[in-house]
């Protein structure tokens, strides 16, 4: 997941993730969020579940540039990810996620998205620490599983989803467990969309509701007409 967007109301995120925020700017709807910028995760602390400011691109303390996502095979094979995981795990609420298509000129984009849910919980892991100035930073990156048939011709990976119900097991102590198990996405099959947006999404300063309009008429990337 390069691009995601979040346009969800703040009524549905708060009641969705059971979570309660006097911040308004939080959810200011992003329709091209792009790693490095500061979005909502969710996570849990010892007493409940909380709503915070995180900047996509997980960093360690002395570390370099973070990453923004990270293939759940190479977290069930890391202890360092897996004990991130034990301790900080967190949800990314998403509205849907952007691929792109590789053609001979430039990659086609297109949107993804559960169309029985206005927001999505994505699996992730998090990391806070200080910087130079003193200030407590957060920053999270995506958990990726293998892509089911729908997303496949995009691409080889997509987010991992978390289903409501397990909610408190992945940010209660289960999660790294759930991660050597492994997720599959074919379940969603029924109720994930795709379609071709514009090309203006393709420009990470370019940031409106146009940008998940479908294009129509235009056949999509298996060949069949995207009305049929």
């Amino acid at each position: 997941m390069k691009r995601y967007v979040l346009e969800a109301d703040k009524f549905v995120i708060e009641e969705t993730f059971g979570v309660i925020s006097n911040s308004q700017i939080m959810y200011e709807p992003n329709y091209n969020v792009i790693p490095g910028a500061t979005m909502p995760i969710i996570i849990k602390t010892e007493e409940k579940r909380e709503i915070i400011q995180s900047v996509w691109g997980l960093k360690f303390e002395g570390e370099g540039e973070g990453a923004s996502e990270i293939k759940q095979e190479e977290i069930a094979e890391s202890e360092k990810y897996l004990k991130q995981l034990r301790s900080l795990p967190c949800l990314i609420p998403i509205s849907g996620f952007y691929k792109w298509k590789e053609t001979v000129s430039d990659p086609l984009p297109f949107y993804l998205r559960i169309l029985t849910r206005d927001v999505t919980a994505v699996a992730g892991l998090y990391n806070s620490f200080k910087d130079q100035d003193g200030r407590i930073v957060h920053t999270f990156a995506v958990v990726t599983m293998p892509a089911n048939p729908l997303v496949e011709p995009l691409d080889n990976r997509m987010p991992v989803i978390i289903e409501e119900k397990d909610f408190e097991s992945w940010l209660s102590g289960d999660a790294a467990d759930m991660v050597k198990k492994g997720f599959s996405g074919n379940y969603l099959l029924p109720d994930m969309s795709v379609f071709r947006v514009p090309e203006l999404v393709n420009d990470p300063s370019n940031n409106s509701k146009e940008l998940i309009q479908p294009i129509p008429k235009l056949r999509n990337y298996d060949g069949a007409d995207e009305d049929e």
